[in-house]
């Protein structure tokens, strides 16, 4: 099994997956540059490490907390899912 399709191994945004992510937030979410780089990373960083139950309160919880809208909250999410553990060089 490539270690992809591993479900036990989950890996956040780190490194260059972290700068990939922010680059893409920056470029297509402009409303969202009231929220500092380290914020989004680490919000980011909870919802790729996030499984089941786990992913929808973090999802709420980054909505809340980064007062974001529906569609903001679907970026951040689906940007950082994008990115998590992602193979960069492959």
């Amino acid at each position: 099994m490539s270690p992809s399709a591993a479900p036990e191994e989950v890996r956040g945004l780190t490194g260059l997956s972290a700068k990939l992510y922010l680059e893409t937030i920056r470029e297509h979410y402009a409303d969202l540059d009231r929220v500092s780089d380290d914020v989004l990373v680490t919000h980011g960083n909870a919802l790729c490490l996030a499984r089941g139950q786990a992913l929808v309160d973090q999802a709420k919880k980054t909505k809340q907390e980064l007062e974001l809208s529906g569609k903001q909250a679907s970026a951040i999410l689906g940007t950082a899912h994008g990115y998590c553990g992602r193979n960069v060089f492959g």
